[in-house]
């Protein structure tokens, strides 16, 4: 088990202890539609993870052992147990990253794949779960150049799973400005500046341990007392259909691509600068930037009922993607790629809920449809407690839509 796998049920708990916080002291930091979209792209990232190859580690140990000899030979030797190669190693993964990050804001192929951790419009410890699922994976190339200093592969991703483990608490809002932790440490007051729309703040501190690459590079931004954080991206998303997150700005990439009659336009657009589109693109389709002066965030009203079945439904998806990457190693690749489509339908179609998508009435009935029917294929152990789920789930949604007994209630409250 890797150290960010072994990590998230303490994510869990402090997400936990947030959100009884939030609750008891009034802060509004949480929306429940909002914190189910963060956490069920986590969970979809998380999963494909089980029948998708790492790129990095295809390339990058094939490499480190045709340079082995040579590292030998220099006396280049990296040891796990010696605190200060591990954090050397941090040191220049977190180098690594700073680069890697800041081109996920610069270039529109980049941004695509970036964009869905930024598309929370709140900020608390969900949104450091919002991760996206690699549809195109691009960053392996920013750590190539560790192999100049010799660092072995399993150093590298303990250096990995380190950075990405302290990225976790800098998402919040109720840690103050530490003035002598500013100066060289990423901090939730100047990582609340990254995940902020407003001009002053865009593009600024891409650190991911470390904020002293960003006051090197230039791209140091103080949150200001006068200047309060907007969350969220200048194009919103407007779902919490986590498929649909990844999805964003390929979608409009691909569309811009296929509307522009210049053929350099069709082949560059992607290695643009971020938010580049061709003219005609866009003067056929237009697609405004959200209004900072009246900024709403996506609140879509569903009937109270349902917005607790899909909190159900997301701690149900949750259990089970955590059941299943526990137990993935004795599974065959067939039915671990299965066990992942079938959740990362239910992940979707529970968006689509939570958005108040009117068919997705017909379309969670659909999916335990597709559940039930497959069955079969699943291993025999979990025949029992799939069966009761859907019977149950089936039962309820039923109820639920078809009855119209419910009062209609904001889903979820500032």
């Amino acid at each position: 088990m890797g150290l960010v796998t072994a990590a998230i049920p303490f994510f869990l708990l402090a997400v936990l202890l947030e959100l009884a916080l939030d609750r008891w002291r009034g802060w509004g930091l949480y929306r429940l539609n909002d914190a189910i979209g963060s956490l069920a792209a986590g969970v979809m990232s998380r999963i494909l993870g089980l029948i998708r190859v790492g790129i990095l580690l295809l390339i990058y140990v094939p490499l480190y052992q045709w340079l082995e000899p040579t590292y030998q030979a220099l006396g280049i030797q990296w040891s796990l147990d010696n605190p200060w190669h591990l954090l050397l190693a941090v040191i220049a993964y977190d180098f690594c990253y700073y680069w890697n990050h800041r081109f996920s804001h610069e270039i529109n192929i980049f941004w695509a794949e970036h964009l869905v951790h930024h598309q929370s419009e709140d900020y608390n410890l969900t949104t450091a779960l919002r991760q996206s699922t690699d549809v195109v994976p691009l960053g392996w190339i920013f750590y190539l150049p560790l192999l100049l200093i010799g660092m072995p592969w399993e150093v590298l991703v303990t250096a990995g799973a380190i950075d990405l483990i302290y990225q976790f608490w800098v998402h919040t809002q109720k840690f103050p400005k530490v003035r002598w932790m500013e100066w060289f440490l990423v901090t939730p007051s100047n990582h609340r500046v990254h995940h902020a729309q407003n001009k002053v703040y865009v593009d600024r501190n891409y650190g991911g341990v470390l904020i002293i690459w960003d006051r090197l590079f230039g791209t140091y931004q103080e949150e200001l007392d006068t200047e309060p954080c907007i969350y969220g991206v200048r194009k919103p998303l407007n779902t919490f259909d986590p498929l649909a997150a990844n999805l964003q700005h390929y979608k409009r990439m691909w569309l811009d691509a296929v509307f522009t009659k210049s053929w350099k336009e069709k082949l560059t657009l992607w290695f643009r600068a971020t938010g580049y589109r061709p003219a005609d693109a866009e003067a056929a389709m237009p697609v405004p930037s959200g209004d900072l002066e009246n900024f709403q965030r996506f609140d879509p009203e569903i009937p109270r009922a349902q917005r607790w079945y899909a909190l159900i439904q997301h701690l149900v998806y949750s259990g089970a993607a955590l059941a299943l990457m526990a137990s993935a190693q004795q599974l065959d690749y067939a039915t671990t790629a299965m066990m992942v489509g079938m959740l990362v339908i239910g992940l979707v179609v529970n968006g689509r809920i939570l958005d108040g998508e009117p068919r997705g009435k017909l379309w969670e009935l659909g999916r335990l449809a597709l559940l039930a029917a497959s069955l079969p294929l699943l291993p025999a152990a979990i025949w029992l407690p799939v069966t009761g789920y859907c019977l149950a789930s089936g039962a309820v949604w039923w109820w639920l839509v078809f009855n119209n007994k419910d009062d209609t209630v904001t889903a979820v409250r500032n």
